[in-house]
């Protein structure tokens, strides 16, 4: 038996961010564009930057949370984390805003959602962030590593993971 989860839309913060980033992103292009008068290269070359960055940040962009009979999947566009069932120490849905008191080591924060290694500040342990907004976050904590996902149904979510987690460990 399989699950979908959505990750659910983006919140308003996301839609903010994405929007400054891309009009900063566009009028620095420009202006070196216009700055640079002979040697176009440098507007070129900083378009081309700019470009590929926000390439592998949209291939990065969380898309669903599949739960399996063996294991939890959390897809993006090229990217699929495995997370085995059996691994799952705890999961828990985190209240309020649950990026609160995390920090982006390497990752993205707000432009089209917020994934990546998180640092928590906290716990001062290393996240593994894979959410399409701040709240309706659940922690997924295994033997190897600590994820983040938001989700639509949190709470579903965890009572899902649980039930398959022990049905797993009785086989």
């Amino acid at each position: 038996m399989t699950i979908r989860f959505r990750y659910g839309g983006f919140d308003r913060r996301v839609w903010w961010i994405t929007a400054l980033t891309l009009i900063v992103a566009g009028g620095v292009c420009a202006w070196l564009y216009v700055v640079a008068a002979g040697a176009y290269y440098v507007a070129v070359w900083t378009t081309t930057v700019c470009v590929a960055l926000l390439a592998l940040v949209l291939l990065s962009v969380p898309r669903r949370i599949i739960l399996g009979e063996e294991e939890l999947e959390l897809r993006c566009l090229v990217e699929t984390t495995y997370i085995p069932l059996r691994s799952i120490v705890d999961v828990e849905v985190l209240e309020g805003s649950g990026l609160s008191h995390r920090v982006p080591l390497l990752g993205v924060y707000g432009l089209w959602g917020y994934y990546g290694r998180y640092l928590d500040l906290r716990s001062w342990h290393i996240l593994k962030v894979y959410a399409t907004r701040r709240s309706g976050c659940v922690a997924i904590n295994t033997t190897k590593s600590r994820y983040v996902v938001s989700c639509n149904a949190p709470q579903l979510l965890r009572t899902m993971v649980l039930e398959a987690k022990s049905r797993v460990a009785q086989e």
